[in-house]
């Protein structure tokens, strides 16, 4: 199957413009996880067996991941795209046998030590599918048959994903949709019988919104003046999303997920439990104002009252010990990278290569947003980690071939 996968002629020069904000990344990232995990007390035993020692580790395998990835045939990638998503189906099918970790079924164990969580790699074969299929797809005017396939396709890794349960990487899988869409061409139309059923979930939460949507929704429908079956068929499946919503809520929403986001609305309501992480990170970046306390000289990271402060709070440590101008810096650097991506996704005349860079360069935006809305309580606590800045290996690397297809295909296909 994997026979033609690689082409080792092809070319390899290293895209300044795109890499420079990911090494801006992960050199702030190895300043705070030097702070987190060792702090002043430095000694080489505790260099060896700290977080930032295996941070080092897998940014060495990013780096050779990242130079395999730039001899990878995108149109291998193009032929088996679909081959992947079922991949990808196989995979999150069978986290939901594997044992419990923290609360979840995220991971799938190899060898009994080795955790390896399909949904972050996955995000990759995601956009390899979707791209495929919207390129496949471009003159399709039968939209209605079209809405249902694509919907299936965005639709069933998403239900794995909240079944494990993961709230914060399903948000990223649908965030990835809206920018693909509309950088394929796709008519408003369709965009809006695509994102319908997603707001009709959000509307649910008060009967009066969701009949109120479901008018508007309605409405919007007649006038494009398709078909009648696919005004009943559209309307059908709305409503059925907003009557499912609440079961779910009430059925299959675990507590902690459903306390989450209550306690997003108020943290305060619960400040000495589940309310204590946001708290605590409101104060980190509150404290360190605009310039920092300093390296290492953070109080609420050094006294241990901020959790998981090496992967979903990392971004607070930074505020607290570098000032939140700090934070400015990083989405200066997201910015200019996303700027660079959007201008050679333009260059770029194969469609799929196109749409692989718009695809993947979402993931690292998305993360990166996600993570900085969830420590100023913006979001709910969803766990998602900071690209190149947050410890984590299968993350990591799932950053670096993201970063290295988006590289390969500025080589080779400009």
């Amino acid at each position: 199957m994997f026979k033609g996968l690689f082409d080792f002629r092809q070319s390899f020069n290293l895209k300044f413009e795109i890499l420079l904000p990911i090494f801006g990344f992960i050199i702030l990232g190895l300043f705070v996880l030097s702070s987190t995990s060792l702090g002043s007390n430095f000694s080489m035993s505790i260099f060896f067996q700290s977080i930032f020692f295996k941070h080092i580790t897998f940014l060495s395998i990013g780096v050779l991941v990242f130079v395999i990835s730039q001899y990878v045939r995108i149109q291998f990638l193009y032929d088996y795209s679909y081959i992947f998503y079922i991949l990808l189906f196989f995979l999150l099918f069978l986290t939901i046998f594997s044992r419990e970790i923290e609360g979840s079924k995220r991971w799938i164990l190899i060898g009994g030590s080795i955790r390896f969580q399909p949904s972050e790699f996955g995000k990759i074969l995601y956009i390899l599918c979707i791209s495929r299929f919207l390129v496949d797809n471009k003159k399709n005017d039968d939209f209605s048959l079209y809405f249902f396939i694509a919907l299936f396709i965005l639709i069933l890794p998403v239900l794995f994903i909240l079944i494990q349960p993961d709230l914060g990487t399903s948000m990223v899988y649908l965030s990835i949709i809206l920018p693909m869409l509309f950088w394929s061409g796709l008519s408003w139309r369709k965009i809006i019988l695509l994102v319908a059923p997603f707001i009709s979930v959000l509307a649910s939460y008060n009967i009066t919104t969701f009949f109120i949507w479901m008018f508007i929704f309605t409405a919007i429908i007649i006038s494009m003046r398709p078909r009648i079956y696919v005004v009943i068929s559209n309307f059908l499946l709305n409503f059925f999303f907003g009557i499912i919503s609440p079961i779910v809520w009430n059925n299959v929403l675990l507590p902690h997920q459903k306390q989450r986001i209550l306690i997003f609305l108020n943290p305060f309501s619960d400040p000495y439990n589940t309310g204590y992480q946001l708290i605590q990170s409101i104060i980190s970046i509150g404290s360190g104002g605009f310039i920092g306390k300093g390296w290492g000289e953070g109080s609420q990271t050094q006294l241990k009252f901020l959790p998981v402060r090496d992967t979903d709070f990392i971004m607070s440590v930074m505020s607290e010990e570098f000032g939140f101008g700090s934070i400015f810096f990083v989405l200066f650097l997201l910015s200019t990278f996303i700027f660079w991506c959007v201008t050679y996704a333009q260059k770029v005349e194969n469609r799929y290569a196109s749409l692989l860079i718009i695809g993947l360069s979402t993931i690292l935006f998305m993360h990166m947003i996600i993570n900085l809305s969830v420590i100023s309580g913006l979001l709910p606590v969803t766990g998602l980690p900071a690209p190149f800045i947050s410890y984590g290996g299968s993350f990591l690397l799932t950053c670096t071939i993201t970063i290295g297809l988006i590289n390969n295909i500025i080589n080779n296909y400009i």
